[in-house]
């Protein structure tokens, strides 16, 4: 009898389990079906790509081969270099260093580095996270040598001339941010990456994403690929990632971006009084648009109808997204390990998203 008992209560219990599950039921793979045929219809498009609302993910899916030579096919896990996404994460590495009252951004970048040219003396640091510095976006000399370290790679940078006036308008500038991750170091009085890991990815949880490196062995990383001008898939060219430091070396999984969106949506690593800054319009993007601005190493559009904080990535063989909406806690990233595709898919895919999300009650999730 009380055996009985028992097995009575453990199926009303199984029940009423169940009946809360459905009640929270979230919106599956299955219910996007036009976010696969996005992606489908993208000739030779290869990569992963998420969407979350609220932490939570409603989307996630991989397409084609982290390695075409070995058909080893693309799993959420994938490893993707990022590119220009790794701008954001050394601006977030920037701002906590402000946060602990060792960094001033309105103080000029001699402040805290002593060996730099004289031309470089009175940029800021507020320059330097918006792209106002006047220094170069790259230059030719380091890119054609693969085997430089920082340290020369630091010194080339160096010896470049300023290409208009530091404060005056926005030029895009990768070594505006390789010279941030040499202050991030000097500052912190720690390696640039071993910072960003401890202060930023551990405390996000994002355990698949570090500093890339020429001779690193990383498992379950994607090879890059390029379309050439016939239209065929081959290998990318050999791409060194040390002299992208700080502006676009770094790598990580879609999972670990969606995880970068907690930054700007709660304040797990940043103040609220830090967010309003990094997420403040100072200049024109005008390579994005002219309705596009630019904060602390993030893109921003801000209207009556959006609020949008986004920035794109592409190094040899790999594209990239990651686009919030803090208000609404929507997060869109995606990766791509094949380059120079048929369109600029990483906007029409942000769009495509959100016109769809628009249309739902995500209250309830």
């Amino acid at each position: 009898m009380n055996f009985q008992k028992l097995i009575f209560f453990l199926l009303i219990i199984t029940l009423v389990c169940s009946c809360n599950g459905s009640d929270k039921k979230k919106p599956s793979n299955g219910e996007y079906r036009e976010f696969d045929d996005f992606f489908q219809n993208i000739e030779n498009f290869s990569g992963n790509a998420l969407v979350a609302i609220k932490g939570e993910i409603i989307y996630s899916k991989s397409f084609g081969y982290a390695s075409r030579e070995l058909l080893a096919e693309n799993t959420i896990d994938t490893k993707f270099r990022i590119g220009s996404i790794s701008k954001p994460i050394t601006a977030i590495a920037v701002m906590i260093l402000v946060e602990k009252g060792l960094i001033d951004v309105n103080e000029h970048l001699a402040t805290y580095l002593s060996d730099i040219p004289v031309t470089w003396k009175d940029i800021t640091i507020h320059q330097l996270l918006t792209h106002t510095s006047g220094l170069a976006h790259q230059s030719e000399l380091v890119e054609t040598k693969h085997n430089l370290t920082i340290e020369e790679t630091f010194e080339i940078y160096k010896t470049l001339p300023l290409i208009q006036e530091s404060g005056v308008a926005m030029n895009y500038s990768n070594i505006g941010y390789f010279v941030l991750s040499i202050l991030v170091e000097e500052v912190s009085n720690k390696p640039f990456d071993t910072f960003v890991q401890e202060e930023v990815f551990e405390k996000l949880g994002m355990l698949n994403s570090g500093g890339d490196y020429p001779n690193q062995l990383l498992m379950q990383r994607a090879e890059g690929y390029e379309v050439n001008v016939d239209g065929n898939v081959e290998n990318a060219d050999f791409d060194n990632m040390l002299i992208k430091r700080g502006a676009g070396n770094m790598y990580s999984t879609v999972v670990d971006l969606s995880k970068l969106g907690k930054t700007f949506t709660s304040n797990i690593l940043l103040s609220e009084e830090t967010l309003v800054k990094m997420m403040t319009p100072y200049a024109t993007d005008i390579d994005m648009g002219k309705d596009v601005k630019y904060g602390y190493g993030l893109d921003i559009i801000q209207n009556d109808s959006i609020n949008m904080i986004f920035h794109t990535g592409g190094v040899l063989g790999f594209q990239s997204m990651f686009f919030v909406f803090p208000e609404r806690g929507i997060v869109i990233t995606a990766c791509a390990n094949t380059t120079k595709l048929n369109r600029d898919w990483r906007t029409d895919f942000q769009k495509l998203v959100y016109n769809r999300i628009s249309k739902t009650d995500y209250n309830k999730l």
